[in-house]
């Protein structure tokens, strides 16, 4: 008698009850080619070619080096961070994270102290409580208010000397 079912196999994966084999996970090593990142070592090799006009447009750049126009985008904003760049290459960080980021402390380094404050000012109580509440009160004090009477109180005791 034949019995159709699921067997058991040299380790390479069941066969199903049609007689084909079951895809295997792929292994994380074949993303990694000489111990870096291979879609982010080509999203920085197409950001170079693009940033050094050897390539005339991000879709010509991601064409040639196999790469796509956002990994592009996200290596060309991380080029000048040598830190960011080596913890994708080396897949500690993905790429796009890593790229979301750096935009965030550029745009944030962008807006002074005095266009923060202004804004502050011009907000209505409902939209400072919304602010507290969306970035935390512990982040607001541990990276605010601690600091600020941390050097009031440094300033007092020096005088009192």
């Amino acid at each position: 008698m034949l019995h159709i079912g699921k067997f058991g196999s040299n380790g390479n994966g069941a066969i199903s009850e049609r007689g084909l084999r079951r895809r295997q996970r792929m292994s994380a090593r074949r993303h990694f080619r000489h111990g870096w990142r291979a879609a982010a070592a080509r999203a920085f090799t197409g950001a170079e070619l693009y940033l050094n006009r050897t390539a005339s447009t991000l879709a010509v750049a991601a064409a040639c080096c196999g790469s796509n126009v956002p990994y592009i985008r996200a290596a060309i904003v991380l080029i000048q961070d040598e830190t960011a760049r080596q913890s994708v290459l080396c897949g500690r960080v993905p790429l796009l994270a890593a790229a979301h980021e750096a935009r965030q402390r550029q745009e944030a380094a962008r807006v002074s102290v005095e266009e923060m404050t202004a804004a502050w000012r011009g907000w209505t109580p409902g939209q400072r409580a919304q602010f507290g509440r969306a970035v935390g009160v512990g982040e607001i004090w541990d990276g605010a208010i601690e600091p600020v009477i941390s050097e009031e109180r440094g300033e007092l005791a020096h005088a009192a000397e």
